[in-house]
């Protein structure tokens, strides 16, 4: 049921027109490029659509990558995934000339530990200067603050729930299951990308890029691009 859920987004959404703006002006046709918990392969193939060759899809589910493949294969599009654990990513270092983590995928990893794991990685197969986009959502959002001052104070009594590993946690049960996810602040994401060694080019809300279609508002909430880049040697210097 999952997998079919994000197999009609590939069909029918493809890229947002947020990521296509944004994938479109960072990254180059011919970039070779890795997408990280690509799920039914809705970037690559969006991507594929747009002109980029070069990319390949990677996911920790098996059966997300094997309805990935079919997808690709019925489309008839040069696009390659692979069954992979971001963090620990079986690529030599400086590989990709750019990476990107859609649908808020790097905080559904739990704990902040292995989160940092993850970029480590990431930083580790994408050559010098090359970027790095991802998004999460923002704990920082107005409409959010009176839920997270509510679930701080079940954090300082020791009551909140015995699933979750951190403040910013979140499991919730759906019509597909249990879903984690981790809802990070925007001093949280910078701390833990400055950690790694990225520099921080930019960071907006989605709705300050590009007016959604309602079928993506309604398959996705409101998030935070973040993009951010290897440093080349220059940069060390400054």
């Amino acid at each position: 049921m999952v997998v079919e859920h994000y197999a009609g987004a590939t069909r029918n959404l493809g890229l947002w027109a947020s990521e296509e703006k944004i994938f479109t002006r960072v990254f180059k046709q011919e970039n070779v490029l890795i997408d990280l918990g690509t799920g039914t392969g809705r970037i690559p193939i969006g991507l594929c659509e747009l002109g980029f060759h070069r990319v390949l899809g990677i996911d920790f589910e098996p059966k997300m990558i094997a309805e990935a493949r079919r997808m690709a294969k019925i489309l008839e599009y040069s696009v390659h995934f692979r069954t992979m654990d971001v963090r620990r990513l079986e690529f030599e270092d400086d590989l990709f000339e750019g990476a990107i983590f859609g649908f808020n995928g790097l905080m559904q990893i739990p704990g902040r530990e292995d989160r940092r794991l993850a970029l480590i990685e990431i930083f580790r197969v994408i050559g010098p200067g090359a970027y790095f986009v991802f998004t999460t959502h923002d704990r920082d959002q107005n409409k959010y603050r009176e839920f997270w001052a509510h679930e701080k104070q079940l954090w300082r009594n020791g009551r909140q729930k015995t699933e979750l590993l951190e403040y910013g946690d979140r499991c919730e049960s759906t019509d597909f299951g249990n879903l984690f996810i981790h809802i990070p602040s925007c001093e949280e994401v910078r701390e833990d990308l400055k950690a790694v060694g990225f520099l921080i080019e930019a960071d907006v809300m989605r709705s300050a890029i590009a007016n959604e279609s309602r079928e993506v508002r309604e398959f996705s909430d409101e998030c935070r691009f973040w993009i951010a880049r290897k440093p080349i040697q220059s940069d060390r210097k400054k």
